[in-house]
């Protein structure tokens, strides 16, 4: 086969070398059907889980925003963004998230979010574990790798952690 544009060529060659690293479908070859990955579904669910608990934070919605938890550490998350949610202006935003471990019902991410408390705002890493209840994704548990502090005053990690009340700092 010759082709007739010429400069057409390195662009078809660009795109062939790009498509393999792409993270596309793959062709059911005996149905001729495209099949989505599955971890990569997972994954868009437990962004989007994350997503949704940074969202009811900032709108300070205690409900919603302590549905995103399991049953177990419900009613101690409920307390904590309540006195939070009444003490301070709240903005949080999930700035990205990589699923480290996807293992049935559990799941570890590392997460990067800002914080903001009022006056005070925050970068925050962490591992968060999360388990599948009832279907749903929960957050289980957070472990601060690494607290950034923007403003002036002085921090207390453990205060101001918003996603649980557990830190550690590195």
């Amino acid at each position: 086969m010759r082709l007739q544009n010429p400069t057409l060529f390195p662009a078809l060659l660009g795109t062939l070398l790009v498509l393999p690293a792409l993270r596309l479908p793959a062709a059911d070859i005996p149905s001729g059907r495209l099949r989505v990955d599955p971890t990569s579904m997972e994954a868009g669910d437990i962004r989007a889980h994350l997503n949704a608990a940074s969202k009811a934070a900032t709108a300070k919605d205690l409900d919603g925003f302590a549905d995103c938890f399991t049953k177990s550490s419900r009613a101690k998350i409920r307390k904590q963004a309540a006195l939070r949610f009444v003490q301070h202006r709240v903005s949080m935003d999930v700035l990205e998230t990589q699923v480290i471990r996807l293992a049935g019902n559990s799941c570890q991410a590392a997460v990067r979010y800002q914080l903001t408390l009022s006056d005070d705002s925050f970068d925050v890493v962490s591992l968060v574990a999360l388990k599948r209840e009832h279907g749903y994704w929960r957050i289980h548990a957070e472990k601060i790798q690494l607290i950034e502090h923007d403003s002036p005053r002085t921090c207390s990690p453990s205060r101001y952690a918003c996603m649980s009340g557990t830190c550690q700092l590195k």
